[in-house]
């Protein structure tokens, strides 16, 4: 639908109605969200018999992209806190680079884990080792959360195969293999800025507390002798680490093989299949109950499955919640429209693409979709522009993260996978988090600009 300045005006008052009802108020956030996405529809002037379809929409296509995956990654969470894998996890990193390194540890791994998984997904996947070095090394959540989440919302946005990068390469006819090349260099730039950000003295003064992960215990100094902490044997780490890392190589195989291989090739339905994260996450949960050992029953399967979807359960509706609520902003036509009236502005060139994406992003709260709306944007003005496909694309894909907020299902997997994260820490951590990010990694790209001119 066309939008105009009441749009914004609407989505203006949308965002901070919804602040207030859930840090005011104490209002639910799944009924804060449902709320506000209904009314907001009315706002912007959505057909009365229109207004419920796109709510139950972006819900159920939402829940339909993540929910089964969070389930999963839940289900491999629970398992590695009961067996004691996550504390032969975090004790096996601690080990190998040191206290003073684990942001650094966790930040790379965000950094190469996003490559090939959707954003959300490695949030659920790796979020269970965050809290397990947090809570063995004594450094504050907020400080290790954030480097992983700095890692992986840098290479989901800039570096293909994943499909916002992949997709606007392809609209504004970008050579992949620079992009790529340069993606990975301005990821590394907006990894550092954001858990420089979150390991700030502010922000771990601010927020000290490390993770309570169950069974897992402090380490004293450089002591990282294990002990059992209810007399079970300790699984093993190569058992603990494939419960992780199994996933993530199935899921690189297929979005590497889609990638290289032909697009005819009788290989890639099968390559799909085992890479898809569904299949990925369940030989994860496969793998964690052999961690099990001698108390792997029946009973205590149960046991395990049925936390599980206690625990996803809210992330699950808080995540399809957000969803329904970026929808209706999406339907609205509002980024859109916020888009163009940048684009006609007299900015310097290389600003053009990074605002028409950062106001995208703002006001959808999705990085893909940021991406591929923002580059059908600029495409018809990439002549006035004169910039190189490449760095148009890389200043778009640097905005398209850029404050990541309430109306981002993201910003919901983060908190909701942490122990349910107070929402005024989420701002800090994730919104600034990723507005820091998206600003070091496009005065990269400005410095790019200045020597890439194909």
């Amino acid at each position: 639908m066309e939008a105009g300045f009441s749009s914004l005006i609407i989505m203006v008052a949308c965002l901070i109605a919804l602040i207030i009802m859930i840090m005011k108020f104490k209002i639910h956030p799944v009924f804060t969200l449902i709320i506000v996405a209904v009314v907001g529809a009315l706002g912007f002037g959505f057909p009365i018999e229109e207004v419920f379809s796109v709510v139950t929409g972006g819900f159920g296509s939402t829940i339909g992209n993540i929910g089964i995956v969070i389930i999963l990654g839940t289900a491999i969470g629970v398992i590695l806190e009961d067996t004691g894998g996550a504390l032969v996890l975090a004790n096996t990193i601690l080990k190998f680079v040191g206290k003073k390194n684990s942001k650094l540890a966790m930040g790379l791994s965000g950094y190469l884990v996003s490559i090939p998984v959707f954003s959300d997904s490695a949030i659920v996947i790796m979020s269970p080792v965050a809290r397990a070095l947090s809570a063995r090394s004594g450094v504050p959540l907020v400080a290790l959360l954030g480097a992983l989440n700095a890692g992986i919302m840098a290479t989901h946005t800039m570096v293909p195969p994943t499909p916002g990068p992949l997709a606007a390469a392809g609209t504004l006819g970008a050579d992949l293999g620079l992009l790529i090349i340069l993606g990975l260099v301005t990821s590394a730039a907006y990894t550092a800025a954001a858990t420089m950000w979150c390991g700030s003295k502010y922000m771990t003064n601010k927020y000290p507390e490390p993770a309570k992960v169950a069974g897992v215990e402090a380490a004293l100094d450089d002591e990282f002798t294990l002990t059992s902490p209810d007399g079970q044997p300790l699984p093993s780490a190569f058992l603990a680490f494939s419960s992780i890392l199994v996933p993530v190589i199935l899921i690189c195989v297929n979005s590497f093989g889609s990638l290289l291989m032909d697009p005819g090739s009788p290989i890639l339905p099968y390559l799909g299949f085992i890479g898809h994260p569904i299949f990925a996450l369940f030989m994860g949960v496969i793998i964690a109950l052999m961690m099990g050992g001698d108390r792997l029953t029946l009973d205590q399967c149960y046991k395990w499955f049925d936390d599980s979807v206690d625990r996803s359960g809210f992330i699950i509706l808080a995540t399809g919640a957000a969803g329904a609520f970026g929808a209706v902003l999406k339907a609205s036509g509002v980024g859109t429209y916020l888009g163009n009236l940048i684009a006609q502005t007299g900015l310097s060139a290389i600003f053009v693409p990074y605002l028409v994406s950062l106001l995208l992003s703002v006001s959808n709260g999705s990085a893909t979709v940021s991406l591929i709306t923002g580059s059908a944007i600029i495409l018809p003005l990439m002549p006035s522009l004169g910039l190189s496909p490449v760095i148009a694309t890389l200043t778009i894909a640097a905005g398209s993260s850029f404050f990541y907020h309430a109306n981002a299902s993201h910003f919901w997997v983060v908190l909701k996978a942490n122990d349910d994260l107070p929402m005024s820490e989420g701002y800090e951590l994730v919104s600034v988090g990723t507005a820091i990010g998206s600003l070091a990694a496009m005065v990269v790209v400005f410095i790019m600009s200045l020597f890439i001119h194909v």
